[in-house]
């Protein structure tokens, strides 16, 4: 009995461990629309023609769906990278199995998408929103000796959560972080800052976004108040960066 209950509890951590998203469903469609509004309407077009019948923000979602679905598990090593303090990325890592190399890939495949199928296109697009959005995540570019905060145990408005779904779902939900929100840090983002958000490439979003782990590791066993008020302007930038960087993207990549 003693090894089923053990065997059962390993089982469930396994799971939260290996199916912990980089947002949650609430953060992901939030860049994808932020990226909607950051693009004119003919890159618009262009992505809804590749899309068909799936919308922005189902689109953004879509690889976490099919998590449960063994068809794709291939690809569950592309929704993160795991870097241990002061180490270097080397695309070498993982063989090229995970997010910024995958990023890179569909960036290029679909600039390069004259010989591509319509149905390539619509899974390399599916890709693109959902990995940027992991990208910007810190904890999805954080330390492998903790999963990306998966094995650090903390308690949260009296429940006990993991400090990686604290980022991803848990502040969003807590101070209501909306499109809305988002949006309307957009509307006060002049030419200038919105070009310094877009400067750079993969590499150097890379090393911004993990700047962030210092404050996210900053936590204590029990979840504070002035931690989750240190966190979620961070949060809300993570979100606003990201979907601007995809609407910059997918300006490159659909731009006449």
């Amino acid at each position: 009995m003693k090894n089923l209950k053990f065997a059962l509890v390993f089982i469930i951590l396994f799971a939260s461990i290996s199916f912990s998203f980089g947002w949650g469903a609430v953060g992901h469609k939030i860049v994808a629309d932020v990226a909607k509004s950051y693009v004119g309407k003919d890159i618009q077009d262009s992505v809804n023609k590749y899309l068909g019948d799936m919308t922005w923000e189902s689109a953004s979602t879509w690889m976490d769906e099919m998590r449960s679905n063994h068809q794709y598990d291939y690809f569950k090593a592309w929704h993160y990278l795991d870097l241990e303090k002061g180490d270097k990325y080397d695309d070498t890592l993982a063989k090229g199995n995970n997010i910024i190399v995958q990023l890179k890939k569909a960036i290029n495949n679909l600039t390069n998408r004259k010989n591509l199928s319509k149905d390539d296109i619509h899974f390399n697009l599916l890709v693109l929103i959902h990995l940027m959005g992991d990208f910007h995540m810190p904890l999805h570019v954080g330390y492998g000796v903790d999963k990306g905060g998966n094995t650090i145990k903390v308690t949260f408005n009296g429940k006990a959560t993991n400090l990686h779904h604290i980022w991803d779902s848990d502040i969003i939900e807590y101070k209501k972080i909306t499109y809305d929100v988002i949006e309307s840090l957009l509307t006060k983002e002049t030419k200038q800052q919105l070009k310094e958000i877009t400067d750079g490439d993969i590499i150097s979003w890379f090393n911004q976004t993990r700047k962030y782990l210092d404050t996210v590791y900053s936590y204590t066993d029990t979840i504070s108040e002035d931690y989750i008020n240190k966190c979620y302007p961070i949060i809300e930038s993570q979100l606003l960066y990201a979907g601007v960087r995809l609407g910059f993207e997918l300006n490159n990549i659909f731009k006449k």
